[in-house]
């Protein structure tokens, strides 16, 4: 049985798993479009695109908030730093080493990118910064760099939660750049797919965690939030902004909903949520090379391969988070 930490919270991998599965299905269906398979249009069009955005919003919700209630009062640089390089890197590094061997050293692929580029592979921001210049990026894509960024700019929000004149300030701050942000993004780049664009809703996060460690909720009060829903339909308003209210929301009904769950499933609920980010990372390698021609070959109807994709995606993410936890445990160890 998975040994359960003293004041764990089954409501944050509720969110966890929440965030995942609309990833994986929108991922699962434009690529699956995109080789010609029949989709039908409502998973790929603006509303799945809405729904993964909220996924994608709650990971970064989740992650101020898990680091606040870890590291509130008791920040330290050195063991924070290593403990999320020892999270972040050993799973990334083992899957993208693996590819690098196969497709660069073994069959020469990329030979227009400089060999030194590979030190942005090293740092987990060549998905990043694959819109801006050529990298050897393959696993990862644009959240991974985002986040890790975002990790470098914790320990200033966590220190603004521990005034109201600090949080207020913050809150300006964040609200301008939800609202400037997405007119002033370069032009490469999405402004959801930016460490500015993503800050107000990580900083968000963080306070969601200030408020857990204080145990406060916002539900039911949070389904106030959806009354937003209306302004996505609104073209003056940005969408951005939109979905993070609204995503907001949600993150509080699902916590709630996982904080109900019996206690007998509290094991079994981390155990899986522990390897989202395996899953994250293999996901998309896993339907692009293997799945999807698969299913080209074999002619089955395509949304049998739906399940076997859901299986195999937490699967090699689990056996990723197993094979990484030795360097992880290393890395905290020389830390």
């Amino acid at each position: 049985m998975t040994n359960l930490p003293a004041h764990y919270r089954p409501g944050l991998d509720a969110v966890r798993l929440g965030a995942v599965l609309p990833v994986l299905c929108y991922h699962f269906c434009i690529e699956a479009a995109g080789r010609g398979f029949a989709v039908p249009v409502q998973l790929i069009g603006r509303g799945m695109a809405d729904w993964v955005e909220v996924g994608l919003a709650w990971f970064f919700l989740l992650s101020g908030a898990a680091l606040c209630l870890q590291w509130r009062g008791r920040f330290a640089w050195r063991p924070y730093l290593a403990g999320r390089a020892a999270a972040m890197y050993p799973p990334f590094w083992l899957g993208f080493f693996a590819l690098f061997f196969y497709g660069e050293i073994l069959h020469g692929n990329n030979p227009q990118v400089p060999r030194w580029r590979v030190v942005f592979s090293v740092l987990g921001l060549d998905g990043y910064l694959a819109p801006m210049t050529p990298t050897f990026y393959k696993i990862g894509e644009w959240f991974l760099g985002v986040i890790l960024l975002l990790y470098l700019v914790f320990p200033l929000l966590l220190w603004c939660m521990q005034t109201r004149r600090r949080r207020i300030v913050l809150l300006a701050v964040m609200v301008l750049l939800q609202l400037v942000w997405p007119a002033l993004c370069p032009a490469p780049l999405d402004a959801g797919h930016t460490v500015l664009g993503r800050l107000p809703i990580f900083g968000l996060g963080v306070w969601f965690g200030a408020l857990l460690g204080a145990e406060k909720t916002m539900f039911p009060r949070c389904l106030w939030a959806l009354a937003a829903l209306p302004l996505l339909w609104v073209a003056a308003v940005p969408r951005l902004a939109v979905l993070l209210v609204v995503s907001a929301g949600l993150f509080w009904a699902v916590y709630a909903l996982g904080q109900r769950l019996p206690r007998r499933y509290w094991g079994p609920l981390r155990r899986i949520a522990g390897w989202t980010y395996g899953v994250y990372l293999v996901h998309h390698v896993l339907l692009t090379l293997v799945l999807l021609p698969a299913a080209a070959g074999l002619g089955l109807p395509l949304w049998l391969w739906f399940p076997v994709f859901l299986v195999l995606s937490f699967v090699l993410g689990a056996v990723l988070t197993a094979v990484a936890a030795p360097l992880a445990r290393l890395m905290r160890r020389a830390a």
